[in-house]
């Protein structure tokens, strides 16, 4: 229906990217992102590795796996079209014991399936060539794995919201949302915003900000932190690209040592949860 409201809450890049493709996909629809932080893409979309992932995970045919490894080739496009940043430096998947050889071998199949472009199987000497300070018995490499600075493409986005004709409202922590005759009212203490229709893309507080919708707030979210460690400036020639272990799904957490599309290397060590949303994405944490 054309000439309608459609107000999303949340300005990371689920939030952004949703009401960009209304925009594009909907000419005469105005779309309204409304967001508690005072710039976009501050908490998830500004808090992870920045890679662009090919897809070597996912089950084959699951929704996951395609749209990994079609959003590759879409926000390759983009970025190249931007001017923003987008390095394909390649990823390792790194086996340093026996045992993990088998699941090595199982990624490799998944990724065949996914279509997952140009990946290999390689040997200790090949991860040498690669990567110098790298150790392990065998890998699967990933040429085409690449790294991006998701905020920069988020701050991108809401430029093409805005020159649609669509408003990205900053600062406007919602508190409460209202079906009335003919639409919705979000509020944001004393300010009122009325929309035909909302979408809600809250991230770690989509629960909460369900709740506010009247609706169910299962699932509920936990929280997952990664803690992050900068390397040295004398010690960023240790890496050239991503080096990933081979998942262990008795211990999910792991380390992985990722480039930045910005700033220095970082090695990531994921923790199995968090107590607090705020602290899993350092921000506030009111919804």
């Amino acid at each position: 229906m054309a000439d309608e409201t459609i107000g999303i809450v949340g300005a990371g890049i689920v939030g952004l990217a949703t009401a960009r493709e209304i925009a594009l996909r909907r000419p005469g629809t105005r779309v309204v992102v409304l967001e508690k932080e005072h710039e976009v893409a501050v908490h998830q979309t500004g808090h992870n590795s920045g890679v662009v992932h090919a897809g070597i995970y996912y089950a084959p045919g699951s929704l996951k796996a395609d749209l990994c490894v079609r959003g590759v080739s879409i926000l390759r496009e983009y970025c190249q079209d931007r001017g923003l940043p987008y390095d394909e430096i390649g990823k390792l998947v790194v086996a340093v014991r026996e045992d993990e050889l088998g699941r090595m071998e199982n990624l490799y199949e998944r990724a065949r399936n996914n279509h997952v472009p140009e990946l290999r199987r390689i040997s200790k000497a090949e991860i040498k060539e690669l990567e110098p300070h790298a150790g392990g018995i065998a890998a699967l490499h990933s040429p085409r794995t690449a790294i991006t600075d998701y905020p920069a493409i988020a701050r991108e986005f809401a430029k093409d919201i805005e020159a649609s004709g669509g408003e990205v409202k900053l600062g406007f922590p919602v508190t409460s949302i209202t079906n009335l005759p003919g639409g919705i009212e979000v509020a944001s203490g004393q300010l009122r915003v009325r929309v035909d229709r909302l979408i809600l893309c809250a991230g770690l507080h989509s629960d909460v900000v369900a709740k506010l919708a009247q609706d169910k707030r299962e699932p509920r979210i936990i929280p997952f932190r990664g803690e992050y460690m900068l390397l040295k400036p004398d010690r960023t020639h240790l890496v050239r690209g991503l080096i990933y272990p081979v998942p262990d799904p008795v211990t999910p957490s792991s380390a992985c040592t990722s480039p930045r599309a910005s700033t220095a290397p970082w090695r990531s060590a994921r923790t199995p949860s968090s107590p607090s949303r705020a602290r899993a994405t350092g921000s506030a944490a009111s919804p």
